[in-house]
């Protein structure tokens, strides 16, 4: 049987063998900082034991509150210590939610220097402002507002935008649709040289309809 710690991103600090279908025995290996904390807080197989579910990432605000809820109440429970806390949390993150904390969790151990600096509060902060950029569309936006409240909601670093596919494409499905239609046959390979085209065709739709313009080039990867 495949161990599942093996494909989350704090693989490492998980040590426990499988006993069939009776769930989990051993104890949880940290490393560095997190080790003396997580020692002195509560065992991973303990926390299981009440049960908490997974997060898949719905977009139901209602699962969302609850599942946060439910966390807390089982960290208030078994006593778990603040780096446990958000260990713990992560690890209960399944399908596009893991996806989101893969990228997540590095860009915060690049801005604070570790994981275990993250705490608690910040990762719930972070956990509903993910939901937030998920109902984000153009709207009456012009694309360079557009852009910069994709970014600012999302706080990717702009050398991190270049390189993620999937932050165009969530862009880009949410253009107003006369704008998304003028840039559909492109391909497009970063996320700057996406803002670039739909800047472009928003000028032209202007020009169209006698509107203005629009505005300079606007950078979004710091050069």
């Amino acid at each position: 049987m495949c161990d599942p710690c093996c494909h989350h991103p704090d693989a490492s600090i998980f040590t426990y063998p499988y006993m069939g279908v009776g769930g989990v025995t051993g104890g949880i290996r940290a490393q560095g900082e997190q080790s003396r904390e997580v020692q002195a807080g509560y065992t991973y197989e303990g926390f299981l034991v009440h049960r908490t579910p997974a997060f898949t990432g719905e977009d139901n605000p209602l699962q969302t509150g609850k599942w946060i809820r439910d966390l807390e109440r089982t960290f208030e429970v078994c006593g778990c210590t603040k780096a446990q806390q958000v260990l713990y949390a992560s690890y209960l993150l399944q399908g596009i939610a893991i996806e989101w904390w893969e990228t997540k969790r590095k860009m915060l151990v690049s801005e604070l220097g570790s994981f275990a600096a993250v705490s608690w509060q910040r990762f719930k902060k972070e956990f509903y402002d993910r939901k937030r950029i998920t109902s984000l569309v153009q709207g009456s936006m012009t694309v360079e507002q557009y852009a910069w409240r994709f970014i600012e909601l999302g706080r990717f670093p702009s050398h991190l935008i270049a390189k993620k596919e999937i932050q165009a494409k969530r862009f880009q499905e949410d253009l107003r649709p006369d704008i998304r239609r003028m840039i559909v046959c492109h391909r497009i390979t970063s996320f700057q040289e996406l803002v670039d085209l739909t800047t472009l065709a928003e000028r032209e739709n202007s020009l169209r309809v006698g509107s203005p313009p629009g505005q300079k080039r606007l950078n979004v990867d710091g050069e």
